[in-house]
């Protein structure tokens, strides 16, 4: 109780000792109490402040203790208005948190609409993409399902040109099918020899491109990307779309079967992966090897798809295992 009125040990004791006693003086009160004349002293103006004492010229220590049930309740009362006050402190922030989460649910819907965006204008899908793929920093996946055109051919060698020269890993995956077209066939090889990773499965369930695990665009009917396109950026559909990739991408094909992953590598093939074990960068193993970085990385990712690999150092790993360092 002491505690909860805001009362020391030595105050209350004080206060105690003035209602039983009121003739006793401060030095009867100072050895009663075994505290020090100073602490007494400043006991009593904290209950003289508080309302549990007054000055009085009547009691040998100049000072009359107010009756508990006028000076506690006071204080009681204090304390409850305090309460009040909090109460209605805590009511205020009640409501507000209530408004405020209220106003995160709407614009949580509103925002996970905007991460699911819907486009039938072909013009204004060619436009994203383009933009897409002009932010993309890492990597670029994608189903291809489309029957590429002859007239479209140098265009997208122009793109994928670009893409590649950026240092973007670009990893597709074709229809089978592409490869009984002699154009489509020649460009699918063309894009591995510019550094491209390509495969080919007999069937893809949706046309999709994905770039840096953040974005992707995937069309709206399963395999016909010519009535319009869904703009992705929603983190868990992204990864399952990733997963998707990853799943076709592991029992898909190469689009050359004829070159076994264990073969010999060539002189610079080898030269390359000596200098890739010694923990080089691909700009100093060109500039090492009087290379440029792009027949670098075109290099390098013909060796990881040759060996079925994902990293540099499972790539490493796989040519000590071969035999290759």
């Amino acid at each position: 109780m002491i505690d909860d009125l805001g009362l020391t040990a030595t105050e209350w004791s004080l206060y105690r000792g003035l209602l039983w006693n009121p003739r006793a003086t401060l030095p009867e009160l100072t050895a009663e109490l075994s505290t020090a004349e100073e602490d007494i002293a400043g006991a009593l103006a904290r209950l003289e402040s508080a309302g549990l004492v007054v000055e009085s010229s009547s009691t040998p220590s100049r000072l009359r203790p107010v009756y508990p049930q006028i000076a506690l309740q006071r204080i009681l009362n204090r304390q409850s208005e305090a309460h009040d006050r909090e109460s209605q402190r805590l009511r205020g922030l009640t409501e507000e948190v209530a408004e405020f989460t209220e106003s995160f649910v709407e614009h949580r819907k509103a925002y996970e609409v905007s991460l699911l965006n819907e486009i039938s204008d072909p013009a204004e899908m060619t436009s994203r993409v383009n933009e897409l793929t002009r932010e993309a920093r890492s990597e670029i996946l994608s189903f291809v399902t489309h029957t590429i055109t002859p007239a479209s051919l140098e265009q997208a060698r122009r793109g994928d040109r670009e893409l590649l020269d950026r240092g973007i890993r670009a990893r597709g995956i074709y229809l089978a099918a592409a490869l009984d077209d002699p154009p489509t066939r020649d460009y699918l090889r063309w894009l591995e020899g510019e550094g491209a990773l390509v495969r080919v499965a007999p069937s893809l369930p949706i046309r999709m491109i994905v770039f840096d695990g953040a974005a992707a665009v995937v069309s709206r009917r399963a395999l016909d990307p010519a009535h319009g396109a869904l703009i992705v950026q929603s983190p868990g559909l992204i990864a399952a779309l990733v997963s998707l990739f990853e799943a076709y991408w592991s029992h898909a094909e190469p689009v050359q079967g004829d070159t076994p992953s264990g073969s010999a590598p060539s002189r610079m093939e080898q030269d390359i992966l000596t200098l890739l074990a010694q923990g080089m960068k691909d700009d100093a193993i060109a500039h090492r090897l009087d290379l440029s970085v792009r027949t670098v990385r075109r290099v390098l990712n013909q060796l990881y798809e040759r060996t079925g690999s994902e990293s540099r150092f499972e790539l490493g790993v796989k040519a000590t295992r071969f035999g290759w360092l």
